[in-house]
């Protein structure tokens, strides 16, 4: 089992979660102003999911392929092709299922217990698991984990305000994320510090896409050319050549596959 909460709350969990995986609705309880949590300075856009595109398009020839570790524009428009996160957002920035089917939220919203898709899986055909979800998201968050690295995880501080273990001055925790929990096979729960309404939206970014693990623990440089990039999206690498890049359906998406391929060309 992977986890970043507190011990003090994991009986709490198990308890929500057995009331929660027998509900019907989430709850719509609606926060008070003193439990609001605090925005970052700038939210950050809603990114709707990718559409096809028509005929080549230019982009930079230095893109990496790790969407955690960068904030290039034009890296992070591949990898909305080839990774998937958790959920998605429809043309009007609403959450849509994704990786994760369905989820259901705690009376005190700071429970989000997401199910995922029994047919999510990689492009080399691994299952995506509880596990897995757990071990992404705490190389974002978790500075202790082996898949954390010397990056900076940009994105995640700017939303999510900290790593695990950070505190401020008020000894508070500085991120609004206490950790992530197994609850079972296909199951797997977020649990906050304080409240964030927009946590659904916030997970659509593609910085917080599912990758597989074994890819980024066997190449520290992942994402690069010279990387095996492994799609959890709807299309996988076909080629990486000096002239671009082209990106083929993905044979093993859980959704309905593209038909095309997509060209980008060098700038």
């Amino acid at each position: 089992m992977t986890s970043n909460l507190t011990p003090s709350r994991i009986f709490t969990f198990f308890v929500t979660c057995l009331f929660l995986l027998t509900s019907c609705q989430p709850p719509t309880a609606t926060p008070s102003a003193t439990d609001a949590p605090s925005a970052p300075t700038e939210v950050p856009a809603a990114v709707a999911s990718p559409q096809p595109i028509a005929g080549p398009e230019q982009i930079s020839a230095s893109i990496t392929l790790d969407p955690a570790l960068t904030q290039d524009a034009d890296s992070l428009k591949v990898s909305q092709y080839l990774y998937e996160g958790l959920v998605s957002l429809d043309a009007n920035g609403n959450p849509q299922p994704a990786l994760a089917e369905s989820w259901v939220v705690s009376d005190d919203q700071l429970d989000y217990i997401f199910t995922l898709r029994a047919n999510a899986a990689f492009s080399d055909g691994t299952s995506i698991t509880p596990d897995i979800v757990a071990d992404n998201f705490n190389r974002w968050f978790d500075p202790q984990s082996p898949l954390h690295g010397n990056g900076n995880y940009a994105t995640w501080q700017k939303i999510f305000f900290g790593f695990h273990g950070e505190r401020g001055a008020d000894k508070r925790p500085k991120s609004t994320v206490d950790g992530i929990q197994k609850v079972d096979f296909n199951t797997v729960l977020i649990h906050l510090n304080r409240l964030e309404p927009n946590i659904l939206t916030y997970l659509a970014d593609p910085a917080f896409a599912i990758l597989k693990k074994d890819a980024l623990a066997a190449d520290s440089a992942y994402g690069g050319r010279n990387s095996t990039i492994i799609s959890s999206g709807p299309y996988v690498v076909s080629s990486w050549t000096d002239a671009g890049l082209t990106l083929s359906p993905n044979p093993k998406y859980w959704g309905t596959a593209p038909k095309e391929d997509l060209k980008f060309i060098w700038r």
